[in-house]
């Protein structure tokens, strides 16, 4: 009898319940690409001449927490309403295949690469989105309060 029960759960369960969700690729995702980024904004300081040691001591924490989370599901509503899900998959499957090519690259490369959003998405649609989701604000905040803005103003100033 436990043994059918059992089966009737696993039967029961959709498949998706197995499967990683979109906002739970979406934050692995992030998390990896935002200490990508700023890697690579102390790679250009480094390169330039100026002192990478602040930078690195003040690099914000990536790491998602409930308002994270939040952005991130108000962001994929929102891309999935302006094009699909499918579009938002392809899209998320695109940045993941990215990151390992970004180790080595300059924030110049970085800009170059083709743009990763969804068919249906403009960059001036996906700017607005991060911004009324929240997650233009929490990139922010963590920047200022860790001290990694301050620390890249002086880096750029020269100082």
């Amino acid at each position: 009898m436990k043994k059918f029960l059992a089966a009737a759960l696993l039967v029961a369960f959709p498949a998706t319940a197995f499967a990683e969700t979109q906002l739970e690729r979406l934050e692995s995702i992030s998390e990896r690409l935002n200490d990508a980024i700023f890697a690579a904004m102390i790679r250009m300081v480094e390169k330039e001449g100026g002192n990478p040691e602040p930078l690195r001591a003040a690099m914000p924490d990536g790491t998602w927490d409930d308002a994270y989370r939040d952005a991130g599901a108000c962001i994929i509503d929102r891309y999935t309403e302006a094009s699909s899900a499918s579009a938002v998959d392809t899209m998320l499957d695109e940045m993941e295949a990215f990151i390992p090519r970004m180790a080595e690259m300059d924030l110049d490369a970085m800009g170059e690469e083709p743009s990763f959003l969804p068919e249906g998405v403009s960059e001036d649609y996906s700017m607005t989105v991060n911004a009324e989701c929240g997650l233009t604000d929490i990139m922010m905040e963590r920047m200022s309060e860790s001290g990694f803005m301050a620390a890249m103003m002086q880096s750029m100033s020269g100082n």
